[in-house]
């Protein structure tokens, strides 16, 4: 009959004894550090919970700020009160979502109110506080805001430009109609090159049949495609 051995263990019994032996000398001889060690990390563990708490509670009162705003946005006789009040949400509650949408209400108000100046400025100044997933939503929004008002100041070529970071997704049902705008503007700022180069692009994706006429008509107006003009 086979001699039955008895398995060894990693750490045999006297060598755990003694492992955690040497561990508890080694505690009481440092236990000022050791007890220091385990209170920072409660005082981190408490503040990282306090800092989640004020953040959430701010965003809270930003929402509820914000709340009390938005029946004054369908008022038209209520513009100037609405605006001082959006303006407010801004300087309690910065970085805040709640402020960010604060902000893109205010930019619409101004630009309502035809100070395309300021507009354009609020609108510049939202996209410059979103990070890169709040500009997913808000990109084609904010470029095409921002594209109405250099053209009501009559800078048909900051209009064209500031189309430029939905264009380059070039992605989306939106896509012929920018291009359309782009061409279009940059024709109001009187650069044919780029203008017959969006008119192109047009051209090239599957238009509506009857747009095609138009399109060839548009480039010819603006002269041969560059390196087609000579035999």
């Amino acid at each position: 009959m086979p001699r039955v051995t008895k398995r060894r263990s990693v750490l045999p019994q006297d060598e755990v004894v003694g492992f955690f032996t040497r561990l508890w000398e080694v505690v009481k001889q440092n236990r000022k550090l050791a007890l220091l060690g385990i209170g920072g990390l409660a005082l981190l563990v408490l503040v990282l919970s306090l800092t989640t708490f004020l953040q959430n509670r701010r965003k809270d009162q930003a929402r509820a700020a914000l709340a009390q705003v938005r029946p004054l946005l369908s008022q038209a006789d209520q513009v100037e009160e609405a605006l001082k009040a959006l303006e407010r949400v801004l300087a309690d509650y910065p970085n805040t979502p709640p402020a960010k949408e604060a902000a893109l209400f205010r930019a619409h108000l101004l630009y309502q109110q035809k100070k395309y100046d300021q507009a354009a400025k609020a609108y510049e100044d939202l996209l410059r506080t979103l990070d890169e997933s709040e500009r997913q939503g808000l990109d084609l929004l904010i470029a095409e805001s921002l594209s109405y008002c250099y053209e009501a100041l009559g800078d048909f070529h900051r209009a064209a430009t500031a189309l430029a970071p939905p264009l380059e997704k070039g992605t989306g049902p939106q896509q012929g109609e920018l291009l359309r705008r782009v061409a279009w503007l940059y024709e109001k700022a009187g650069n044919n090159k780029e203008a017959a180069r969006y008119w192109r692009k047009l051209l090239e994706r599957p238009p509506t049949p009857a747009l095609v006429p138009y399109l060839k008509e548009k480039l010819a107006a603006l002269g041969p495609e560059p390196g087609k003009d000579k035999p």
